[in-house]
C-alpha cells in the first residue's frame, strides 16, 4: 500500500514538472510596430499611439496581433485589429488618445 502510495504521488509530481515545464514563456512580439512619427521594437505591452492629422494608422510588422482601443490605456473600445504583417485601416478619429496592445 505505501509503495502504490509513493509511486502514485512520484507520477503526479513528474506530471506536474511536465505541465509546468510547458507553459508559454513570456515575451515580447518579434518585429517593429510603427508609423510615420514613431517605431517601438519587439513591443510588448499596453503602447501610446500619436495620431497623425486626427487619423490613426500603424504598420504592425510583427509576429503578433496588435489591439487597437479607443483609450490611451487600452480600455475602452477595440477600434482595430492588426494582423501579424498587417496595417490600421487608418479610419479618422475624433476622439485624441489611442494605444495599441500587444503580446
Amino acid at each position: 500500500m505505501m509503495r502504490r502510495l509513493t509511486t502514485t504521488a512520484g507520477i503526479l509530481a513528474a506530471a506536474g514538472a511536465l505541465v509546468l515545464g510547458m507553459a508559454p514563456s513570456a515575451s515580447a512580439a518579434h518585429g517593429d510596430l510603427f508609423n510615420s512619427t514613431w517605431r517601438v521594437v519587439n513591443p510588448s505591452g499596453c503602447i501610446s499611439v500619436p495620431l497623425e492629422d486626427n487619423r490613426f494608422h500603424v504598420y504592425n510588422q510583427t509576429n503578433e496581433y496588435a489591439i487597437a482601443y479607443m483609450n490611451n490605456d487600452c480600455t475602452g473600445p477595440v477600434i482595430d485589429v492588426i494582423p501579424p504583417d498587417g496595417e490600421s485601416d487608418g479610419g479618422e478619429i475624433a476622439v485624441l488618445g489611442r494605444a495599441v496592445w500587444i503580446r
